[in-house]
């Protein structure tokens, strides 16, 4: 897996699954976990966000 580092500190980046306030659409965020002012980032191109679960609920399914 590739894993993302904070641009300020190195530390891998957190990513986490999340919902719009007002718009209840999923998005992942990515965030340092030292300090989340270095760096925090947001993917919510509903597309991809959508593959990414997809594939998600195909791995659960595995066992």
């Amino acid at each position: 897996m590739n894993e993302i580092a904070c641009p300020i500190c190195a530390s891998h980046l957190n990513i986490r699954m999340a919902k719009g306030r007002t718009s209840n659409k999923p998005f992942i965020m990515l965030i340092c976990p030292k300090d989340g002012r270095h760096f925090r980032a947001f993917i919510s191109d509903q597309t991809y966000i959508n593959k990414v679960l997809e594939e998600k609920a195909k791995g659960m399914g595995e066992g």
